[in-house]
């Protein structure tokens, strides 16, 4: 979480308000498919995103995430910038654990 934290303030002091299209977002990797080295994460909100390199991912890590909203109010459209892995002490955090 930590890192995490540190990664947003990174990117801000970095961009300042000139990168009023980047935002951060934790989600939960759900599927690896390692054939195709696609690996899908799940946010709070439950949309569904894919990014290649499996790495040494597992399903239930957590990872953050700085996204992209391409300037568009639509969600279904953005984007991933970066991918950080934050751990597993979250595996259970949709489940209210």
């Amino acid at each position: 979480m930590k890192k995490i934290i540190a990664i947003i303030l990174s990117i801000i002091a970095l961009c300042g308000t000139a990168s009023a299209e980047l935002y951060p977002e934790v989600a939960r990797i759900v599927e690896i498919n390692l054939a195709e080295d696609i690996v899908t994460v799940e946010t709070f909100n439950g949309f569904l995103y894919a990014f290649e390199g499996c790495e040494d991912y597992a399903e239930g890590d957590c990872v953050g995430m700085i996204m992209n909203d391409k300037g568009t109010d639509k969600v279904f459209d953005d984007e991933i910038v970066m991918v950080q892995y934050c751990g597993w002490e979250l595996v259970n955090w949709y489940a209210g654990e």
